[in-house]
């Protein structure tokens, strides 16, 4: 400690006291990483010098360090030493390609790139707190991750966010400014890292547009959002989407603009709010056109790999007049908005169509340095500004005295050339070195990554809550069917000693239905184990078609297992055995140590009603 103390006095205050706050700083050995070349991510040229690191925190930068004795000694000689990179759009519950949600690997894909600190837009607010925990303490009994900003989602009603059956409680639905208030505090109740507004339903030219948030609405999401310390980012993808957005205040749009070139009235609009812009310029790539360098193709996992092997084989090589036109305007917009000194960070929109977890992210930056930014210039974009946009840049973002000690070594000189990210060779996340060889078999692994299971007890809803919540203390839900003109479900009592009524409204699909779920754990995130039960028990009253779902850990969506159920006019007692539930996909075992939620699904016909009254659901 008194080595501490004497480098202390060498800090400015802010820097002394982040040291001193920093969790774990004597826990952790010290770390002495010699000799690099360090660009350090303030826009200042790469030196030579060595880089220590206690706990958390990065302790000194200089030349020849006077390191206490027993800290770890790293060798940099000919190496380059970066701050951590950045990932400000991601849905790391989405793989990519067509595989079972991940978490392991799309966390794992990220560390193995640099990419210590990404933004998460795929998770709901029960879902924040496991996640949490779940990557606490990584090599201790955690899982590995970079740095998870998570968002809590806001759209509006037949908006983009709200057309894939998930339901409201996935993104919440403010069609007015009282509406936004109204919600805001259910979400800051999860203490989410910030709100991420889908604000534009404009469909790029090829499909009918949905409806965009207004101004007034947006600003009351901002205004809450700041008072509480909260980053707003939207969704926005037209030129009048984004005076929209940077109006309002928000911190940043993404996406990017694609129906037309940013003029001056946007560029005023984001000067005077500070609104910066994060592109996704990956997701945009035409893909059927995009050809990866050997050292790209070489970060994929076999999966990855192989989907990228279909999609080069395949022969219509033809990108359509809206999307060509739509690349080539976000690509003059980058230009421009560089030109304009507006702050741009790098975001990608991984696991959608093709952009892989971590690898997309380098893409990102080096689309960058096509569009006018030296690999400099790309680099501070994904390290500092990145950080800056999310408001962290006191914390993290750059190597400096008493910042965060995500540190990333790279073999070669990628402030010069830019290729040299692809070589990763070791990563530092909050001090801590994170296992490379390790993450790389997780990421090509066919298993999927071992999860927290919870030993399940039997009840499940009951109604013995007052405060609908279930026995195991989750939050029961809606989804339904996907499509703006989805169905609706309406669920009523279920806490109490009384049972759920079970109301649906079905949409225009010609094979609409809903769905109640009740998570085995919160989120559902870890794992339920309920190997020691035989089946599902339920009381049920009902006249119509449904059906039990077991929602599984490691199995696509559409191979989840499912039984059939009947319900009389009075409410009786049903037992399903798990040996009735049967999936589409014959290869597929159900395995009950990996459940996470029971889908009790109303089916009916397109454009009428359903119900169902539940009550006593157990494991039995």
């Amino acid at each position: 400690m008194s080595w501490i103390v004497r480098r202390l006095a060498g800090l400015p205050l802010a820097a002394a006291m982040a040291l001193l706050a920093a969790p774990g700083a004597e826990a952790q050995e010290m770390v002495v990483i010699e000799g690099a070349r360090v660009f350090d991510g303030t826009g200042s040229p790469a030196k030579v010098a060595d880089v220590l690191v206690d706990g958390d925190r990065i302790v000194a930068v200089g030349k020849h360090l006077d390191a206490p004795a027993g800290a770890a000694r790293v060798d940099g000689r000919g190496k380059t030493l970066i701050p951590g990179l950045h990932d400000l759009h991601t849905h790391t519950r989405s793989p990519a390609y067509d595989a079972p949600e991940d978490l392991g690997k799309a966390w794992a894909g990220y560390l193995l790139a640099g990419v210590t600190t990404i933004n998460d837009y795929s998770v709901s607010g029960e879902m924040i707190a496991p996640i949490r925990e779940l990557v606490a303490n990584p090599g201790a009994g955690g899982m590995w991750a970079p740095h998870l900003n998570q968002a809590i989602r806001f759209g509006v009603p037949r908006g983009h966010g709200t057309e894939a059956g998930w339901g409201t409680f996935f993104t919440l639905q403010a069609p007015t400014a009282r509406a936004a208030h109204q919600l805001m505090p259910v979400a800051l109740s999860y203490d989410p890292d910030m709100i991420k507004v889908f604000a534009d339903g404009w469909r790029y030219g090829r499909d009918p547009d949905l409806m965009s948030m207004n101004e007034p609405t947006l600003a009351a999401i901002v205004a809450e959002a700041h008072a509480a310390g909260k980053p707003v980012v939207t969704h926005t993808v037209t030129l009048e989407g984004a005076k929209v957005a940077a109006a309002a205040g928000v911190d940043s749009v993404g996406h990017g603009v694609g129906d037309g070139l940013v003029d001056d009235e946007l560029i005023g609009l984001m000067r005077k709010n500070h609104t910066a812009y994060i592109a996704t310029l990956s997701v945009f790539e035409p893909q059927q056109v995009r050809v990866m360098p050997p050292a790209e193709k070489a970060a994929l996992n076999p999966g990855q790999r192989a989907a990228e092997e279909r999609m080069e084989a395949g022969t219509d090589k033809t990108v359509l007049p809206y999307d060509s036109r739509r690349w080539g305007i976000m690509q003059d917009n980058i230009r421009r908005l560089k030109k304009a000194r507006i702050p741009i960070g790098i975001g990608t929109d991984a696991g959608i169509e093709g952009v892989y977890h971590g690898p997309g992210a380098i893409r990102e930056i080096w689309w960058l340095t096509q569009l006018g930014f030296s690999p400099a210039e790309a680099l501070v974009a994904a390290t500092r500004t990145s950080a800056e946009i999310m408001h962290q840049q006191a914390g993290h973002g750059t190597i400096e005295a008493g910042k965060r000690a995500d540190l990333v070594l790279i073999d070669g000189q990628p402030d010069k050339r830019i290729e040299d990210l692809w070589q990763v060779e070791r990563v530092w996340v909050g001090g801590k070195e994170a296992p490379l060889a390790e993450l790389r078999q997780l990421v090509d692994s066919p298993a999927p990554s071992p999860m927290r299971s919870v030993a399940m007890a039997g009840p499940i809803m009951t109604g013995a809550r007052t405060d609908g919540r279930t026995d195991l203390d989750t939050l029961p839900v809606s989804s339904t069917d996907p499509g703006i003109d989805h169905s609706h479900l309406i669920a009523l009592g279920g806490h109490g000693g009384e049972p759920t009524f079970l109301a649906a409204q079905m949409g225009a699909s010609p094979k609409p239905f809903v769905q109640w779920i009740l998570p085995l754990t919160k989120g559902p995130i870890f794992v339920a184990d309920a190997s020691k039960f035989t089946g599902i028990e339920l009381k049920a009253k009902g006249k119509g078609a449904y059906r039990l779902v077991l929602e599984s850990y490691g199995i696509d969506n559409g191979d989840w297992f499912a039984a059939p159920f009947d319900a009389g006019d009075g409410s009786q007692a049903i037992r399903i055995p798990f040996v009735a539930f049967q999936s589409h996909n014959a290869h597929t075992q159900l395995d009950l140590t990996q459940l996470r939620a029971l889908r009790v699904q109303l089916l009916g016909q397109t454009g009428g009603t359903a119900s169902l009254e539940l009550s006593a659901v157990r494991f039995y």
